[in-house]
C-alpha cells in the first residue's frame, strides 16, 4: 500500500523513514521493477552539510524520489540530474555549494556536497543490502572504479565505504498515557514500535492510534518472548514491583542497546537494589536508565515522550557512528 504526498509527489509506504537506507532502497527495489530508477549517493560532504556521506536518494524515469539529500535545497535539482542520467545511462557527479558550477544554488550552510548519481546500480547488490539491513544486521556499501556497481567510474580514485545500521526498534512495556504517547511519537517518526500493555482499554486506545503491534501481558510469570536485538531500546512504563522486576530482569538478558525505566531517582535505587538481590551485579543493573528522559521531571505525557524519545534517538546514534559497530563482513561491494 503507498500513499501520496501531496507537497511533493512522492509515492511512500505508510510509516516509511525516508532517510533510512531499508526504505530508500526498498522503494528503488519496487520502482525498479516498473521502469529504470537512479541511485543516488552523497560521497562527500565538507562544513555544515545536512546530510552524511552515504545519504541515499532514489529517483524514478517519471521524477517520483524518495530520501533526501540535503534540507530541500537542491534535492529538486538533483531529481532533475537523475533522470537526465537516466536518459543517458550515464553516470553522473555533481557538487554543490563551494566549488560548484552551479553558482544559481549557493547551499546556505556555506559547506559543500558532492554527489554521485547511478543510473544501472546492480539490482542483485542493492537488494541484498536492503535484505541485509531488513534481517536487522549491518551493511556497507563499497563504490570502486571496478565496476562493481555495474558501471566504470575512470573518475573515482579509490573505494568509498558507506556503512548503515538497522533502523531503530522501539519496545514499551506499560500502562496508561505514558506507554500510549511514546508509543505514538515514536511510529509517527516511523520508528518500529511495539506495545506490552495489561489493559485491554489500553490496547484499544493503542489499536485506534494505528499502533499495529500490541501484546497483552497476563501475568509476571509468562512474558512475550524476548526479541530484543542490538538496535532495539526498551522501556518499562510501569509502576508495579512484580512487573517491572520481571520485565527488566527480562530485558537484562537481551541485547538491548537501551534500557529505560520511568520513576524517580529514589524508585530506580529501589529497583535495582531489587533485581540485585535476585542475582543480577551492580554492572548489569547500571545498564538500566532512571530517570529516563533528556529533560528532568517532565509530569505531563506528551513532554515525557518527547524528553525519553530524544534520549533514545541520542544513544542510538552515538551507538550508529561508532567505529566498533561495524565488521568487515557485512561490506557489500555495489
Amino acid at each position: 500500500m503507498f500513499r501520496v504526498n501531496a507537497a511533493d509527489h512522492r509515492l511512500t509506504r505508510p510509516n516509511m523513514y525516508l532517510e533510512h537506507a531499508q526504505d530508500v532502497l526498498g522503494q528503488w527495489l519496487d520502482w525498479r521493477r516498473e521502469s529504470k530508477t537512479a541511485l543516488v549517493i552523497v560521497t562527500a560532504t565538507e562544513g555544515g552539510a545536512v546530510r552524511m556521506p552515504g545519504a541515499l536518494m532514489a529517483v524514478s524515469a517519471s521524477g517520483d524520489r524518495c530520501g533526501y539529500i540535503s534540507g530541500g535545497c537542491i534535492d529538486a535539482d538533483v531529481a532533475h540530474h537523475a533522470r537526465q542520467a537516466l536518459s543517458t545511462g550515464r553516470i553522473k557527479r555533481l557538487r554543490y555549494g563551494k566549488g560548484s558550477p552551479f553558482i544559481d544554488l549557493p547551499l546556505p550552510c556555506g559547506g559543500a556536497i558532492d554527489v554521485c548519481v547511478l543510473p544501472n546500480a546492480q539490482t542483485s547488490v542493492l537488494r541484498a543490502c536492503h535484505d541485509q539491513l531488513a534481517s536487522r544486521q549491518k551493511a556497507i556499501l563499497s563504490l570502486t572504479a571496478s565496476g562493481d556497481l555495474g558501471f566504470e567510474h575512470p573518475l573515482m580514485a579509490s573505494a568509498l565505504h558507506f556503512r548503515y545500521a538497522p533502523k531503530l526498534r522501539l519496545r514499551i512495556a506499560g500502562r496508561g498515557a505514558d506507554s500510549l504517547a511514546l508509543a505514538r511519537l515514536a511510529t509517527a517518526s516511523g520508528t518500529h514500535t511495539e506495545l506490552q500493555l495489561r489493559d485491554a482499554a489500553d490496547a484499544l486506545d493503542a489499536q485506534r492510534l494505528g499502533i499495529e503491534r500490541v501484546t497483552t501481558l497476563t501475568v509476571p510469570s509468562a512474558l512475550p518472548k524476548l526479541d530484543d536485538d542490538p538496535w532495539t531500546a526498551f522501556l518499562l512504563a510501569f509502576h508495579d514491583v512484580d512487573w517491572e522486576e520481571a520485565l527488566l530482569a527480562q530485558a537484562l538478558k537481551g541485547a538491548a542497546f537501551y534500557i529505560g525505566a520511568i520513576g524517580s531517582k529514589a524508585t530506580h535505587a529501589r529497583r535495582c537494589e531489587r533485581l540485585q538481590s535476585i542475582g543480577f551485579t551492580e554492572r548489569e543493573t547500571h545498564r538500566i536508565r532512571g530517570p529516563v528522559g533528556l529533560i528532568p521531571s517532565m509530569r505531563d505525557a506528551s513532554s515525557l515522550a518527547v524528553s525519553v524519545l530524544a534520549e533514545i534517538v541520542e544513544v542510538y546514534q552515538r551507538k550508529v557512528r561508532s567505529p566498533l559497530s561495524s565488521t568487515a563482513r557485512d561490506c557489500l561491494r555495489v
